[in-house]
């Protein structure tokens, strides 16, 4: 498993989790966000943890509005790049704050087993930022 991004760096962690995606088949692949709140969207920080085949890649949290509008901004963009890339299977986990930085720490099956756990299937315009009309 590949941990690619800085905590709390929307943007450099969004150019490193493109970046180490490069050769994944998005068509095939699941997209997890990771949170530790639920029912906190407006305030809701977000790892992101990309499953395809043998390829396994988790962002630390650096996406949604915990980190202001570059963070909105980033998991929007995210978002987008995946659903234009062709994923299609998209899902929540919600993990509670007292174990989230440990994630971070877990060994890959570990951590697979977490997830699939806490993981919901979830609805990609979620994470689509406030858009106001032109």
């Amino acid at each position: 498993m590949e941990i690619v991004g800085l905590r709390g760096a929307p943007q450099e962690s969004l150019s490193a989790l493109k970046e180490a995606l490069r050769r994944v088949n998005f068509p095939e692949a699941v997209v997890t966000y990771i949170t530790d709140w639920q029912d906190r969207r407006d305030q809701a920080r977000y790892a992101v943890y990309v499953r395809e085949g043998a390829r396994r890649v988790l962002s630390l949290d650096a996406f949604g509005p915990r980190f202001g509008p570059q963070g909105v901004k980033a998991l929007d963009a995210l978002t987008r790049y995946f659903l234009e890339q062709g994923v299609s299977e998209f899902r929540e986990a919600v993990v509670p704050p007292s174990r989230f930085a440990a994630l971070f720490r877990l060994e890959e099956d570990e951590l697979a087993k977490v997830l699939l756990a806490a993981a919901n299937p979830a609805d990609p315009s979620l994470y689509l930022g406030p858009h106001k009309p032109t």
